[in-house]
């Protein structure tokens, strides 16, 4: 009994965050494994010289008749070491998904507390069992190489109130080098009573097959399981932990997000990278940056936008990534955000010039308009950057508009010798040589038809450039601020 609790003490001293933590939050459901925590912790605590500030917080889930005869007997335990005592009953208990729901809801409850109690630590009762059964029943699911890490026994960690305010947290589980069977031993040689979970017994439940079924199975062909999974667990987590700190580095080259564009993914730097350092990159991506944005998505969800990447055949397409969010590529970069941002983001980029002789804004230093020849003087429109005559009928005059390139854009050209050819704009760009940086930065004119009258300050389509005696003369001007001062 003394060498259990000395075990503990020993794996909690070699912790900072205990070492440096006053309020300690302990979540006791009522069974053997958090009710043996909970008298572990109050003998640590009393041979501190300076004990830290213990809490009992109770979570009824409402899902079984008896589930009030527990949180009255947490009460009372609590009660019985003069302990802060918390408890909330799940008032709308979920039908489906039950498992996942419900600790939805009980680590809310516990972010309020953390938030109220300026809670250091947050510490359950999970053990080596807990660890092994959870990874088992992983791999049955399916899962990554994260799930594959089981339980960390000791980690930073985000929650998040009913209201949805976001509460850092210590997660601190002393357990998970110790056996269920020891801590039965444990709470037996202490005269410990708990609280049994029916609900334990019920095959319904996957962990329960893996309790009762797999996991004996297993302790059968090899009684040290149990510890080769720890060994193997702790392989895994200083594995993934490697695997990350690399990623840290380089992910300012990947990718960045902003609220303009949520996550933009930059592809030359993805494919630089060999296939497999991409793969693992890019699920190092999903699982710790954008799982606060997509809680849930496949495997295949990963393998599509790495085809992004890699497919410059299609350097302008989009799929949905998860329900509710799309993955663009645009030539270089990936954008990954709300579906609803789609037509917002296409809304946005193209500039429309609903007025004439007048300027609008194209960006902070950028204006474009389309003016009556006679609206400037020929020396003024020789100072313009870039002068553009159309000869256009009254009709004409409308929805001409400005936007960036779309895959397949194409101008219609002349050869100079009365031949009509198209060209594509990706072609022409190539061919001038302009740089990869700036071509997604260029403006097409457009006309109502959504043909493309001009790279501006490049190149002009043949249309609207002859005369015609029912047009008039109009100039499409574009000008930098900085430039026309000067």
């Amino acid at each position: 009994m003394e060498k259990f609790i000395q075990r503990i003490n020993q794996q909690l001293e070699q912790w900072n965050e205990w070492i440096t933590s006053n309020t300690i939050l302990l979540a006791i459901s009522g069974g053997v494994d958090s009710t043996v925590l909970l008298d572990v912790m109050v003998e640590i605590n009393a041979q501190l010289k300076e004990p830290k500030r213990l809490i009992v917080a109770h979570f009824n889930h409402n899902l079984r008749q008896l589930s009030s005869r527990d949180a009255e007997f947490v009460k009372q335990i609590a009660e019985t070491h003069g302990l802060i005592y918390y408890s909330h009953n799940w008032a709308n208990p979920a039908s489906k998904n039950i498992e996942a729901n419900a600790r939805d809801a009980r680590y809310a409850f516990f972010a309020e507390i953390i938030e109220r109690e300026a809670v250091d630590i947050l510490m359950t009762g999970h053990h080596l069992n807990d660890l092994a059964e959870t990874v088992m029943m992983r791999m049955i699911r399916g899962t990554s190489l994260r799930g594959l890490r089981g339980i960390e026994p000791n980690y930073r960690r985000l929650l998040m109130t009913t209201e949805k305010r976001a509460v850092h947290v210590q997660m601190m589980r002393p357990f998970l080098k110790i056996s269920k069977e020891e801590i039965q031993q444990y709470a037996q040689e202490r005269g410990i009573q708990f609280i049994e979970d029916e609900t334990n017994q019920d095959d319904k439940f996957l962990r329960n097959r893996v309790r009762q079924r797999l996991l004996p199975l297993f302790m059968e062909e090899n009684p040290n399981f149990l510890v080769n999974m720890l060994a193997l667990q702790e392989q895994l987590q200083a594995s993934y932990r490697v695997h990350y700190a690399s990623y840290l580095q380089e992910e300012p080259m990947l990718l960045m997000y902003s609220q303009a564009y949520k996550w933009v993914l930059y592809v030359p730097a993805f494919s630089e990278l060999g296939v497999d350092k991409r793969r693992v990159y890019l699920t190092l991506f999903f699982e710790e940056r954008l799982v606060e944005d997509i809680p849930t998505y496949t495997r295949e969800a990963i393998d599509r936008v790495d085809q992004l990447i890699v497919n410059d055949r299609l350097p302008n397409s989009t799929f949905q990534l998860s329900e509710g969010w799309v993955a663009r590529r645009e030539y270089d970069f990936i954008y990954i955000h709300p579906k609803e941002m789609q037509d917002m983001t296409q809304v946005d980029f193209n500039i429309h010039i609903n007025q004439l002789n007048h300027w609008h804004n194209l960006s902070e230093t950028e204006l474009v308009g389309l003016f009556d020849e006679r609206y400037f003087s020929t020396a003024e429109l020789l100072e313009m950057p870039y002068a553009l005559r159309l000869y256009l009928k009254p009709h004409q005059l409308r929805g001409f508009y400005l936007r960036h390139r779309n895959e397949g854009d194409r101008l219609e050209l002349n050869d100079g010798k009365g031949n009509v050819f198209h060209k594509k704009v990706s072609r022409y760009m190539i061919d001038q040589k302009i740089p990869m940086s700036e071509r997604e930065q260029l403006w097409l004119l457009c006309d109502k038809k959504h043909e493309v009258i001009s790279i501006v300050g490049h190149i002009a389509s043949k249309h609207y450039r002859n005369r015609h005696p029912q047009a008039q003369c109009y100039v499409f001007l574009y000008r930098k601020l900085q430039d026309y001062s000067n």
